[in-house]
């Protein structure tokens, strides 16, 4: 990932030995001048204000930065639930700011998968049916839907609790369910809203511990909002926002490490 507009600066460590995104390789995304603005005239605000950013493959990326600092905003773009007002925004290098609405949600749907602080699980489900969610809507069969998620619940640890429903299942093993979720369709990109915030501290490290190995083993880019210097400390890439503009990154961060 990089910074392209002035005044963000790039802090790098020696190459992170075993792992970590190939930063010669094209990037799998690539922002070019995105910018975002909510309403018109005088009342207008300009949450983005220029950003450019390079995601590469097998990334883990922790992206911080102050309430209004215009991250979430850009997840939101990332994630293909808004679009810019202005810029390119390129995947495996196709235009998606050009896009429709039906086209951004194929493209969510395939290559794309979503945690959220707040788990987001139908409470009368088993923690099967919840993973299965993603494949019924995308058409698969009763017996392909069941192995895929019963694939998707062994990565997570879970695959004894298939049956439970989330009021039988604790805040942890919830937020696995709901990872087991996001990648039971085998996206290439999982996009992680706070995924600790709801966790007291050792089931918070518990699932970075999970995310940094779905990332390592099985190659999915990984980017997460958090607040949290020690759950960022597992990223390898972390992206500092201020004021709808990238302020610095910190590349070849090595997990465990202080983030600046």
């Amino acid at each position: 990932m990089r910074a392209g507009q002035a005044g963000a600066s790039v802090a790098s460590n020696p190459p992170r030995p075993g792992g970590g995104p190939d930063l010669a390789a094209p990037p799998l995304i690539r922002l070019r001048g995105i910018t975002k603005t909510y309403g018109e005239g005088a009342t207008a605000f300009q949450a983005l204000k220029g950003i450019d950013l390079d995601i590469h493959a097998r990334d883990f990326i922790a992206v911080m930065g102050a309430s209004g600092s215009g991250k979430s905003t850009t997840m939101n773009i990332l994630g293909c639930l808004d679009v810019p007002t202005g810029g390119e925004f390129l995947f495996r290098g196709h235009h998606v700011e050009a896009l429709d609405r039906d086209q951004r949600a194929l493209l969510r749907r395939k290559y794309l998968g979503f945690v959220f602080q707040g788990f987001n699980l139908l409470a009368r489900t088993t923690a099967l049916e919840n993973v299965e969610l993603p494949l019924l809507y995308r058409g698969d069969n009763k017996q392909a839907r069941r192995e895929a998620s019963m694939a998707a619940l062994a990565k997570v640890g879970l695959e004894k609790w298939w049956d439970h429903t989330p009021a039988e299942l604790s805040g942890g093993q919830q937020q696995r369910v709901a990872i087991a979720r996001a990648i039971v369709t085998q996206p290439d990109v999982l996009l992680a809203d706070e995924p600790t915030g709801n966790l007291d501290s050792e089931r918070s490290v518990e699932i970075m511990e999970l995310l940094s190995d779905l990332n390592a083993n099985s190659g999915i880019t990984v980017l997460m909002v958090t607040h949290e210097p020690d759950m960022a400390a597992f990223a390898h890439t972390v992206v500092h926002f201020k004021d709808g503009l990238v302020e610095r990154i910190e590349r070849n961060h090595h997990a465990g490490e202080p983030v600046a």
